[in-house]
């Protein structure tokens, strides 16, 4: 009996040390694997910043809602296009009044109110003008595929994501906020800083140049202090 508890023991030690084997193999590939796309983002900023074309785009949106102030669960509406042109800095603003929408949500995000947009053409009268804007360009928007959703156009059908890139960069896939992504950069921005379009704009370009620069995280997440712009995670702005 001793000699078959030895073996067991043995055999289990044996165990143990490949499992602990196993998880340094599993380390240093992931390990590779991260470098490896982190290498990737920085060559894809690098190509953006470089392009003639490449524009970020900022849509605002509000949810679909009624005369008494209902949604219609997930489904909004274009308020607001916004875009920045990375190599001649240019930027163009379009307010849209709701088409759908017979209020305006999500004030707190984009600052954006119903007074704010009275007199301002619909979708459809704009159109032309959005076309003209958005056209031939490559788009890089951070939520593109929240864009995607609110204005099913194909405009929008090829615009990169830069929340997704950010995502691969910092290896986090949950939860990556835009205000996160500012603190790794180090860059100081509260919720008021944010809210206008235009203001958001020049911070999305020093984010896609300091993901071209490979700048490391400069500010751990456990640093963030409770309160400061964690409820607006949720949204991509």
């Amino acid at each position: 009996m001793e000699s078959l508890l030895r073996d067991i023991d043995r055999e289990r030690g044996k165990m143990q040390d490949n499992l602990a084997n196993l998880e340094r193999h599993y380390q240093k590939l992931h390990g590779y694997v991260q470098q490896y796309v982190r290498q990737a983002v920085i060559e894809w900023a690098r190509l953006i910043v470089s392009h003639p074309a490449s524009t970020l785009l900022i849509v605002e949106t509000t949810k679909i809602i009624d005369e008494n102030g209902y949604a219609y669960g997930n489904e909004a509406e274009p308020i607001r296009f916004t875009s920045l042109s990375l190599s001649s800095g240019e930027v163009w603003d379009q307010l849209l009044s709701p088409s759908r929408s017979r209020g305006v949500a999500g004030t707190e995000y984009h600052g954006l109110r119903q007074a704010d947009l009275i007199g301002k053409p619909r979708l459809a009268d704009a159109w032309p003008g959005i076309v003209k804007a958005l056209s031939n360009r490559q788009l890089v928007i951070f939520g593109a595929d929240y864009a995607r959703e609110a204005f099913q156009s194909d405009l929008l059908k090829d615009a990169f994501c830069l929340q997704s890139k950010a995502k691969e960069f910092y290896g986090e896939f949950y939860g990556l906020s835009l205000e996160k992504v500012f603190r790794y950069q180090g860059l100081d921005v509260n919720r008021d800083d944010v809210r206008d379009s235009r203001d958001r704009l020049p911070l999305l370009a020093v984010v896609v140049r300091n993901l071209a620069a490979g700048m490391k995280k400069q500010e751990p997440e456990s640093e963030l202090a409770d309160g400061e712009l964690g409820d607006l995670e949720d949204h991509p702005f």
